[in-house]
């Protein structure tokens, strides 16, 4: 008995292997990279190159055959992933290194200029370590924001304020911050900024521990009541910087594939001079526009209709290294895996409105340590597009494993540089690289309500990234 049923058991799996497509593992980069950097020297295209490679202007559509348009219709083995690609071709026209990168701990001067450029020559500082240190203005925006919660309750008001259980306990919230707000000052003690760092802690199981990790935080209070908000860090992980103009009502860039329509006076010409002005002044002038969208900032990043909401400028900047700029994608981190350590890419985002610089957040800065290869030799477009063709089917196909019909817009595809973690180092190796970058995955899944109120979803993510020197994919992660 035991006998038939092994063979039964057998004989399932194996009908239940042959449903299944022939397995194939992507390649990923981080198995060799000194083949890697190898093979882009041994095989470059000798140029007579400046002293600034990126002066050299490189015709990449025909030293690599890539097309000014790219079109495909591809269908997964099991047939519920859909690929369709209709997508121009973005080329730069530098060559393209690969280069070494470390990455960087802000110091004192760069502190002080990050300071000057966003909170001007003399800011007056608060304690931002006091406890409920606001002025009567603070209190009374609070509570204009919670009394529309409460009048729009049912609607969005129990939504944005989900850490009260029951309307009954909001309220009782609500009157405990008037009767507060009645004994608040109508200024607060301001003095000129020490510029000091902290030394941050982690939480342990025997309690805190200290870290080499430190944090600069500035608070300004401004003219009208409000407070001003930035945010240093210096990291052996990568350091990170936030600035946020009104404390009182945060923004921060939205990371997610939703955009609005624009409602600013302040054009995108505008907004992007504006926002490089400001990175020229902090002295991030490697840094390059690489992408703007209008967006809203709803209360509480509830988007209901009649939900309070201001409308920004979200622009983004990547750093520019020997003339080549590492593109954008919404993907912004390297997968784990068994070749491979988190590792973020570095990059600026700036929100812009009608009054000038609402918000920035710089993460993970890098230097560059050395050059490796200062025009690498990169794989012919054919190569690249079949090897797309084949693996956008593969890599991260959810769809055939789940069961569930999934369509993939390809609407552009960039050759730039992608940051991937050094193999056998601590830092980074920027490589050239092509994006095959579309609309979100569920933009057929926006809700109605969210068609309604104009959100759409924009072209920033990349469903599959390809090394252009060895055709080996890099695993993006949000």
């Amino acid at each position: 008995m035991k006998k038939h049923i092994c063979i039964i058991l057998l004989a399932a799996l194996l009908l239940l292997c042959a449903c299944q497509p022939t397995p194939e593992n992507p390649i990923v980069v981080g198995k060799d990279q000194d083949i890697m950097i190898g093979k882009a020297e041994e095989e470059a295209v000798y140029v007579s190159l400046t002293p600034d490679p990126g002066e050299q202007r490189v015709d990449w559509a025909d030293r690599l055959g890539a097309p000014e348009h790219y079109t495909a219709t591809l269908t997964s083995a099991n047939g519920h992933l859909h690929v369709e690609v209709d997508a121009n071709v973005y080329l730069p026209d530098t060559e393209l290194p690969i280069v070494r990168v470390e990455q960087q701990r802000f110091t004192d001067e760069d502190a002080r200029r990050f300071a000057t450029a966003l909170l001007g020559e003399n800011p007056q500082c608060i304690d931002p370590y006091q406890y409920n240190n606001r002025t009567k203005a603070m209190y009374e925006e609070d509570i204009r924001r919670r009394m529309d919660a409460l009048d729009n309750w049912e609607d969005y008001g129990s939504i944005v304020y989900d850490q009260y259980e029951t309307k009954a306990e909001f309220q009782a919230a609500l009157k405990k911050l008037m009767e507060e707000a009645e004994h608040a000052p109508d200024t607060l003690d301001t003095f000129a900024p020490t510029y000091e760092w902290r030394t941050m802690y982690e939480g342990k199981e025997d309690g805190l521990s200290e870290t080499q990790d430190q944090i600069m935080e500035l608070l300004t209070l401004n003219a009208d009541g409000t407070r001003t908000g930035l945010n240093i860090i210096r990291s052996t992980s990568g350091s990170s910087l936030r600035y946020t103009r009104n404390c009182e009502e945060p923004v921060s860039y939205p990371f997610d594939c939703s955009q609005y329509p624009n409602e600013l006076k302040t054009t995108e010409v505008q907004a992007i001079a504006i926002a490089e002005e400001t990175l020229t002044k902090m002295g991030l002038t490697h840094l390059r526009f690489a992408l703007i969208k209008s967006i809203r900032n709803y209360t509480g990043d509830v988007a209901r209709k009649n939900n309070p909401y201001r409308p920004y400028w979200a622009i983004v900047f990547t750093p520019e290294v020997n003339g080549a700029q590492m593109t954008y994608a919404f993907q912004r981190m390297t997968e784990v895996s068994e070749y491979n350590r988190m590792w973020q890419n570095e990059c600026c985002f700036v929100m812009v409105d009608d009054d000038g610089i609402a918000a920035l957040s710089y993460n993970s800065p890098c230097s560059v340590s050395e050059t490796s290869v200062s025009a690498a030799s990169l794989m012919p477009f054919e190569k690249i597009r079949e090897i797309f063709e084949k693996m956008v089917l593969i890599v991260d196909n959810d769809a055939d494993l789940e069961g569930i019909d999934v369509r993939y817009r390809i609407t552009n595809v960039r050759l730039g540089l992608v940051s991937i973690p050094e193999q056998n180092g601590d830092g980074g190796l920027l490589v050239p690289a092509w994006d095959f970058i579309g609309i979100w995955e569920y933009d057929d899944h926006v809700p109605d309500e969210q068609r309604e109120l104009g959100r759409t979803t924009d072209e920033t993510w990349s469903y599959l990234t390809i090394n252009a020197v060895d055709g080996s994919i890099i695993k993006r992660q949000p």
